[in-house]
């Protein structure tokens, strides 16, 4: 018999199973508990937290009968953008915009102006050495072209794909989210994170259409799955991009 774990529960290494088509390597942890519990992590990571007398036949047993509820709640993580990088906001600092880096370069004006160019975004405000007074002109200059990007692409998407059956783009909104790339309202208002306009544009395109089959389907049942699966064939491709991106 094992021992038991009173002051919780015992982390007794990585292991990894195969799930349907694909294999899924899982954390395993030991404790006093009577049930099994499986958790998705906000990076797609799986922990499972088994009884001290589960033998790994019934452990794994549990994951194959829950297969389909851990695709699902690994898709949903993809969703969840990372966290920030802290900024300076000074000269020489990488931002990126479309999937691409640039530098950050800081100029004195007697206006305050953000414009794209070549491999810079250049920033020009009346002190230079004030970092909030850049990171105002910065963002600024995020947000507009988060909601110009957004709406064409969102514009193309309902023109281009027959099987949503929407006459005309919903209402979009932007604006700075922590815990979500995008969303949609009861109402069929899509919000979108403005940081999702620093990833590749598969990426935005993929958010966006995921948000648009939610106005058809409101819910993450097998129904909203094959209408992504319809509308953008090779979406996980760009699901997992999400797992690898910096904002």
């Amino acid at each position: 018999m094992r021992p038991r774990h009173p002051s919780g529960p015992i982390d007794v290494g990585e292991h990894e199973i195969v799930l349907g088509r694909e294999v899924r390597c899982y954390r395993l942890r030991r404790s006093a508990r009577r049930t099994l519990a499986i958790t998705v992590e906000p990076g797609g990571g799986l922990v499972v937290t088994a009884p001290d007398a589960a033998t790994m036949a019934q452990i794994e047993a549990v994951l194959r009968r829950r297969r389909q509820w851990i695709a699902r709640r690994t898709r949903e993580a993809a969703a969840l953008p990372p966290p920030s990088v802290p900024r300076e906001w000074v000269s020489g600092e990488t931002h990126r915009y479309l999937g691409r880096q640039y530098r950050l370069r800081v100029r004195r004006g007697a206006s305050t102006t953000t414009v794209l160019t070549g491999r810079y975004i250049a920033v020009t405000v009346p002190n230079p050495a004030d970092r909030e007074q850049v990171r105002r002109a910065a963002e600024q200059w995020y947000r507009t072209h988060a909601r110009e990007t957004f709406s064409h692409r969102m514009q193309n998407l309902v023109r281009q794909t027959s099987r949503l059956r929407l006459k005309a783009p919903p209402e979009l909104i932007v604006r700075q989210m922590r815990k979500r790339w995008g969303s949609c309202s009861a109402g069929g208002r899509i919000l979108m994170n403005v940081d999702a306009v620093k990833l590749p544009v598969g990426c935005i395109d993929y958010l966006i259409l995921h948000e648009l089959c939610h106005v058809r389907v409101p819910n993450h049942g097998s129904a909203f799955w094959r209408l992504l699966d319809a509308c953008m064939p090779d979406w996980e491709r760009w699901r997992r991009r999400l797992d690898h991106v910096e904002t």
